[in-house]
């Protein structure tokens, strides 16, 4: 996975990779279609109207299939997460992820 989209002087490249791996991890937890679509647009940096052509669905379903996988993935990010006083964020539950997959 590319790293976030985030100013240089802003990044912290630990920080950075741990959100990659959890947001991999979380990914596997959408449904197959929105996590395609979440992963094309918004890490890989494809354009909707690109991703509805090429899927052969209208740009409507594709922008609610990204709503809702970003909604969800947003209250599972939250859920992982406690505040760090360094970071911000804590090293996250990945066992959380893997309970909600089953």
């Amino acid at each position: 996975m590319k790293p976030l989209a985030y100013p240089e002087s802003a990044r912290d490249p630990e920080l950075d990779e741990l959100i990659c791996d959890c947001l991999d991890l979380l990914l596997t937890t959408l449904p197959p279609e929105q996590a395609n679509i979440v992963q094309r647009i918004d890490v890989e940096g494809e354009m909707p109207e690109d991703v509805a052509h090429t899927l052969k669905l209208s740009l409507s379903a594709v922008t609610c299939q990204l709503m809702c996988g970003r909604q969800t993935l947003k209250e599972r990010f939250a859920a992982m997460y406690l505040v760090c006083p360094k970071h911000g964020l804590a090293a996250c539950d990945c066992n959380q992820v893997n309970r909600e997959k089953t």
